[in-house]
């Protein structure tokens, strides 16, 4: 027995807004694997880093995300913000 996943890959096709998307499926896992986040697996590679969805709907809403890239932007707050974040840490403290 092996501890290691050997996925077998497959191409196939989502439709995303009423456009057709190639993605990786792997026919083992069972698993629908981001071509965005991880594009060797049209290789057939393993990959290093990746997103793991369990039905095509959930990968689709993760691929509309990416044009946000909402996991990479910080969140600036402004300075009354951070005051008051500030004055409600030392609050909490007493």
């Amino acid at each position: 027995m092996s501890n290691r996943w050997n996925p077998a890959w497959k191409i196939v096709k989502i439709m995303i807004d009423d456009k057709e998307t190639e993605v990786c499926y792997d026919e083992s896992s069972k698993l629908y694997v981001c071509p965005e986040c991880s594009p060797e697996c049209k290789r057939g590679v393993l990959p290093t880093y990746s997103s793991y969805f369990f039905n095509p709907e959930d990968l689709a809403r993760h691929l509309k995300a990416h044009k946000y890239a909402l996991w990479t932007k910080k969140v600036i707050l402004n300075k009354s913000e951070i005051e008051t974040e500030t004055q409600e840490e030392d609050e909490d403290e007493e």
